[in-house]
């Protein structure tokens, strides 16, 4: 226990038991409480303990750091801006920034990481008086979010569905889920952000607190920037603020459906992917699917339709609504190919789906068992991912090249190891765009379709080990499985799905919390390809464009990583 308590050791810190105590307040808070204004002054750092090898360990078990030296964990909002400055001071630009460690690459935990500031500890949930508007601390999780907006107010937020994601980089990245379609992005309900952001010159850290309504214009840039590309960019976010988040719906239900591989020719296939397009752009707001096609390995693939009760529906109109619509989707797609009862867990972000039942009718629940029963994040594993969004349906030679793809097992792999591999197709659209491609830093607002590409694989590596032989030989057959697919499918387009290449308008860029290094990094001098896909126009474009943004609050580069937003 010495450790803890030895000024002369720098190596710091946790908070442990300090955030869990607070978060379980938060969670159980029955009113709205008052969130405390930043402070300006500086308070002492917490407690110094010893690293410990999960503090070098990405939720991706692909990334480790084996070269860190020190973490931060801030347990309180006024400790930010020393941690901050005594962090940059120390280590420079070797500081990584990580609230629920669900970064897809090695964006923070990579051989050249010394230093992390992790914000998990900073986790509450409440209502600011002083601010008029619900706030979120960097360091939760989705399901604190949704358990303590839901329990203490009624409210909720569009994020997305993998329970242990932090909010820190989910909501800046853009944010959706299964209520996109009614309330659109997350980040279209963000009123403010209290971010720490770094002037390297004057080696000085300063907490601000951005909005629209901030009388510094370069802050109104600052917020525009931080609503789809603040994550690792521009300094360390704190908190959230929301003036009026939406009404929690009272009742869900989920239906799902699902094919054998078995009966599904490569035509069959087609035609229920042009009827799964056909489907979205006419689905009610409130409803939400999710069209998962797993690899032939998992010997089904399918499809999980949730659907939410709008406010001020009574439980017995939404649940015949619900029964009508879940029974015509089933009808509908029964007609192009023979429906079964699903067998097995789907896979895939987000989680497992092992709680749904293999049942013909509807599931219904309160709106908290759906969270509960959508809300996974699956084991500790692998993975690789790809993103693409689509504003039309799939065109015939897409169509065949995912089938196609779904039947390959790469060399060196056995079948049941492709098991958890697949595409997932979610429906998009509805409220998301109803907002300008310029309105936030997110352009994509005319899809009805966005992708993810998934492959996970597991072995009994030692942490930090994934890349020596005979495990590197794994990770390389799966890497070549997505990247196979996915330039496949988009070869028409250059091998991404580029709206530049397409004089069609089906494709429409890729998704920043989605990073894929393989469309472009700092590393290869091409990372400008990678961003233009993910944010198109807003890149440099326009008075406001997140070049510029970046140029002013961090012009020495302090917060960078591969696919970072470059300063010039």
């Amino acid at each position: 226990m010495a450790a803890f308590n030895d000024p002369s050791r720098r190596t710091f810190l946790t908070g442990v038991a300090a955030g869990a105590g607070v978060a379980g307040l938060a969670g159980i808070l029955p009113a709205p409480v008052s969130a405390a204004t930043p402070a300006t002054r500086r308070t002492a750092v917490a407690p110094v303990r010893r690293l410990i090898e999960s503090d070098r360990q990405g939720f991706n078990r692909r990334w480790f750091a084996p070269n860190l030296q020190r973490v931060f964990v801030p347990t309180a909002v006024d400790q930010v801006e020393a941690i901050v400055e005594e962090a940059l001071t120390e280590h420079g630009r070797n500081v990584k920034v990580t609230s629920g460690r669900h970064c897809y690459l090695d964006f923070v935990y990579n051989d050249g990481t010394e230093a992390i500031i992790d914000v998990s500890a900073l986790n509450q949930v409440g209502y600011d008086e002083e601010k008029k508007a619900f706030f979120v601390d960097a360091g939760c999780e989705n399901w604190t979010v949704y358990r303590t907006l839901l329990n203490g107010y009624g409210r909720t937020l569009p994020a997305g569905s993998c329970y242990s994601v932090g909010a820190g980089g989910h909501i800046t990245g853009g944010g959706y889920g299964l209520l996109s379609r009614l309330h659109g992005l997350t980040i279209d309900h963000l009123s403010a952000v209290d971010i720490v952001t770094w002037n390297a010159r004057l080696s000085r850290a300063t907490m601000r607190h951005v909005s629209e309504a901030s009388t510094d214009p370069r802050e109104r840039d600052l917020f525009w920037a931080l609503r789809g590309a603040g994550g690792g960019n521009f300094g360390v976010i704190v908190r959230y603020y929301f003036a009026d988040p939406p009404a929690a719906p009272q009742h869900a239900a989920i239906a799902t459906m699902a094919w054998d591989w078995a009966d599904m020719t490569v035509e069959r296939f087609t035609v229920l992917l042009a009827e799964y397009a056909d489907l979205v752009t006419d689905l009610p707001r409130t409803d939400f699917t999710l069209l998962k096609l797993n690899h032939v390995s998992n010997g089904q693939f399918g499809m999980i339709l949730q659907m939410a009760a709008p406010t001020g529906m009574t439980k017995r109109e939404h649940e015949r609504g619900a029964e009508k619509r879940a029974t015509s989707v089933r009808a509908r797609f029964g007609a192009l190919a023979r429906g079964v009862p699903l067998r097995r867990p789907l896979g895939g972000h987000p989680g497992f789906m092992n709680s749904l039942p293999a049942r013909k009718n509807e599931v219904r629940l309160t709106y908290l068992e759906a969270l509960q029963t959508l809300n996974g994040s699956g084991p500790n594993q692998f993975g690789a991912y790809k993103s693409a969004y689509m504003k039309k349906d799939f065109p015939s030679e897409q169509a065949e090249a995912i089938h196609r793809w779904l039947h390959v097992t790469p060399s060196g792999l056995a079948p049941e190891q492709m098991a958890q591999s697949l595409l997932q197709v979610d429906s998009y659209g509805g409220a998301v765009n109803e907002h300008s491609p310029r309105a936030t830093a997110v352009p994509q607002r005319s899809s009805i379709m966005k992708l993810q590409y998934q492959t996970y694989w597991d072995n009994d590596s030692e942490p930090g080990q994934s890349g020596t032989s005979p495990y590197q030989q794994q990770s390389a057959a799966h890497l070549e499985w997505i990247r196979g697919m996915y330039g496949d499918v988009y070869s028409a387009y250059g091998g991404t799905p580029d709206p530049t290449q397409d004089p069609t308008g089906t494709v429409d860029g890729c998704y920043y919390n989605y990073p894929d290094l393989d469309l472009g990094s700092h590393r290869k001098g091409n990372a400008e390809k990678a961003l233009w896909l993910y944010f198109l126009g807003n890149l440099r474009q326009g008075r406001r464009n997140l070049v510029d943004v970046k140029a002013h609050w961090d012009p020495e580069d302090y917060f960078h990583h591969a696919q970072s937003i470059p300063v010039k």
